[in-house]
């Protein structure tokens, strides 16, 4: 709701300042990464903070924060993508947007989503491929923790499905677009 109780502008292009009224907000499973990823960081902070004091007070290091700072990095970077699509984090190149009318953009956001959303499909399916491959074979880092690897990997399959899911969500919000600009048009 907008100011005084009434609902915001709806933006058939999607360029106002206000949230965009046909894509859907972060669901359970975004806001499960993000707050996933955000622990994480908090986590790498607080690791990072521990190999600091432990290197100049003692001369020693933390031997595993390397590996498990490596595993965190692969974590945030997939598990943040669902999250990131729904709240139109990423860029978006505006250059070819200002040339089209109402339907051409969302024709365009339409077709560059499907485009993303097949990307993000193969993505998916081969990362699982990959997992339950590393999950059959039974390898282990080659370091002193000796980390089962399907643990570590698993972020990526999780995070990719969780932006199949996202990208889903997205094409239902930009198929709503679509039909919203039509509307205009016939009115």
């Amino acid at each position: 709701m907008g100011a005084h109780g009434t609902l915001p502008a709806i933006d058939v292009d999607g360029a106002s300042q206000d949230a965009d009224a046909f894509s859907s907000g972060e669901d359970l499973p975004a806001r499960l990464g993000r707050w996933a990823t955000q622990g994480i960081v908090l986590g790498l902070v607080v690791m990072m903070g521990l190999e600091m004091l432990v290197r100049s007070a003692f001369g020693w290091s933390i031997q595993f924060s390397n590996e498990i700072g490596g595993y965190a990095l692969v974590a945030v970077t997939f598990l943040s993508l669902a999250s990131g699509q729904l709240l139109h984090a990423y860029h978006r190149v505006h250059f070819l947007d200002r040339q089209l009318g109402p339907v051409g953009r969302a024709r365009l956001r339409l077709g560059f989503d499907l485009a993303t959303a097949a990307v993000a499909a193969v993505l998916a399916a081969e990362l699982v491929r990959f997992e339950w491959l590393t999950w059959q074979s039974g390898d282990v880092a080659a370091t002193s923790l000796m980390t089962p690897l399907w643990l570590p990997r698993l972020v990526m399959p999780l995070g990719a499905l969780a932006l199949c899911w996202a990208l889903l969500r997205t094409l239902a919000g930009d198929w709503r677009r679509l039909r919203a600009a039509h509307g205009l048009l016939g009115s």
